[in-house]
């Protein structure tokens, strides 16, 4: 009884619930009886279930509620990563769609039927640029063993990209033209007879000088290669002049070129086997 005395709240609150049962069950007894005892009972245990009634509601709708709030938020998860998915789809199917107008360009690079006839296109993806100038030398994926070797010459849909110069086994170093180091001759595209060489300016461009000082090269004139050397085979696009005049170094006919193949670009190549 002790342990009653000292804690009397938890006695009150014990004492109201058993006399709540009491009452409860005494009502439920008498509300059996069709007098107005019974009566009154059945009108207090209605009055004692509203509450209980309305706290079940209550429970169910929140449990309700909080299956429907999970069922939507694995949905919209659902949903989400069905998007992220066709996201990723449309992504590569246009990659896809790229990368094959760029392989139906390749034939463009090759000036003339003949050359088209001559060669085999192996296609080839870029993995990395290094140089002095950072864009001068290309590191490719196809090596020695679909037969690529030194002077194997490298093109894309627009133009000459340049030419082999190490191999291995899945693997190819590319010295490209904008390169000061790699000469390479040409030919105005509308009067082959009209020669000259050219070789990169360090800057990404290309400069070069016509071997006839004879020659009438203007603006916006095409150039192609004209095969002289050895490496590059003819009729490959090279670039578009964008200044000629003659300096006082040289008594030639200098010109500035502007390359055909945007080098910073470039992703995809052709080897020419």
């Amino acid at each position: 009884m002790k342990w009653f005395w000292e804690r009397p709240k938890f006695t009150i609150a014990a004492a109201a619930i058993v006399l709540l049962l009491i009452f409860i069950f005494a009502s439920w007894r008498l509300s059996e009886y069709d007098n107005p005892a019974g009566g009154a009972a059945r009108s207090v245990i209605s009055a004692v279930q509203k509450p209980f009634a309305a706290a079940a509601v209550w429970v169910r709708e929140r449990v309700t509620n909080a299956f429907t709030d999970e069922d939507i938020l694995r949905e919209n998860e659902e949903l989400k990563e069905k998007v992220s998915r066709l996201q990723d789809e449309l992504i590569k199917y246009r990659l896809d769609e790229t990368e094959l107008e760029e392989l139906r360009n390749l034939q463009d690079a090759l000036g003339t039927d003949a050359l088209r006839g001559e060669y085999t296109l192996k296609a080839a993806n870029v993995l990395a640029f290094e140089g002095s100038d950072m864009f001068n030398i290309l590191t490719i994926d196809v090596g020695e063993e679909a037969g690529a070797g030194r002077d194997t010459v490298v093109v894309n849909g627009d133009g000459l990209i340049g030419r082999v110069f190490e191999t291995a086994k899945g693997s190819s170093k590319v010295v490209a033209i904008i390169d000061e180091n790699n000469k390479i001759g040409f030919q105005l595209a509308d009067n082959p007879g009209f020669l000259g060489v050219c070789s990169g300016d360090g800057d990404g461009g290309l400069t070069g000088v016509m071997l006839d000082d004879e020659a009438k090269v203007k603006e916006g004139d095409q150039l192609i290669t004209s095969g002289i050397g050895g490496v590059y085979p003819a009729g490959i696009v090279i670039g578009t002049v964008i200044e000629a005049k003659h300096t006082d170094e040289n008594a030639l006919l200098a010109v500035k070129i502007q390359p055909a193949v945007y080098f910073k670009g470039i992703k995809k190549v052709a080897l020419l086997l």
